[in-house]
């Protein structure tokens, strides 16, 4: 995996395929692994970039508080080192929150966005969930967090159909953990997120997407990201988890796509008018 210094720090990426440059920019995890089920669809069409995010993966892991800003600074000093040209932006769930503190403040940044199982401002629901999370990395071995993160990320008929392969999968993952605080330290940033004020400010295409069955990051979440964002359009589907684009691939990727395809032929007749 090829690097990169971004605002500081060493940032590993990859690209794959050609076409309109792609963003995919994942959740709390952070690291590119988690698009693997999307790499091949979107690479067909677009130049995908996908990175390991500050605190994760084999990116730097600085020994300091985390913020959302910071993740949109590095964010955007990784757009300009690889020149990329108004990049689409795909972010799920932290993802999403970088992608909007990004576009109200960048107007012109990106040519659309998807905002993917995300939120605008913590309320005691989130609040909950990750105090439970928190308690769980700070009291219990790694291999019992990820478990109970699990439950917040795949239905309840996901997990019982894909429990063989899904339990083993997570232990290999605590290989590849960063330290607990530096864990710790982005489970804050994404508590203090508030975009809230800033998303009248975002003028470019962007879906909103979640499931029905998402307990992390509920459909009231999206609803008020689509309200507050001018002429977003907002899909909720029956199932698919916090993870929708791990659960359900095919359907994700459709709708993505589908969505992405409008954004580029959109910036094709802005640039010809």
């Amino acid at each position: 995996m090829p690097s990169i210094v971004t605002n500081g720090i060493n940032t590993h990426y990859e690209i794959y395929g050609s076409g309109p440059a792609l963003l995919l920019v994942s959740g709390l995890g952070g690291t590119a692994a988690y698009w693997a089920p999307q790499i091949e669809a979107f690479a067909a069409h677009f130049t995908v970039v996908t990175y390991d995010q500050r605190g994760a993966g084999t990116t730097d892991h600085p020994d300091e508080p985390y913020s959302i800003a910071q993740l949109a600074d590095d964010l955007q000093a990784l757009i300009a080192g690889l020149q990329l040209e108004r990049p689409l932006l795909i972010g799920h769930s932290t993802g999403g929150a970088i992608g909007q503190v990004l576009a109200a403040r960048e107007p012109q940044l990106l040519a659309g966005m998807v905002q993917y199982a995300s939120w605008s401002k913590s309320d005691a629901h989130f609040n909950w969930c990750f105090r439970m999370r928190r308690a769980l990395l700070e009291g219990s071995p790694l291999e019992e967090y990820v478990h109970g993160s699990a439950l917040f990320l795949y239905p309840p008929e996901h997990v019982r159909d894909h429990a063989e392969a899904l339990s083993p999968a997570l232990l290999a993952s605590v290989a590849r953990f960063p330290a607990r605080q530096t864990i710790l330290r982005r489970i804050d940033a994404i508590m203090a997120h508030d975009a809230s004020a800033q998303l009248w400010k975002i003028q470019i295409p962007t879906l909103v997407l979640c499931a029905q069955d998402d307990i992390l990051t509920p459909p009231y979440q999206s609803r008020l990201l689509a309200d507050a964002i001018h002429g977003s359009e907002l899909k909720i589907v029956a199932r698919g988890g916090h993870s929708f684009s791990e659960t359900e691939p095919q359907a994700f990727n459709r709708i993505a796509l589908d969505f992405l395809a409008g954004c580029t032929l959109a910036a094709i007749d802005a640039s010809i008018n």
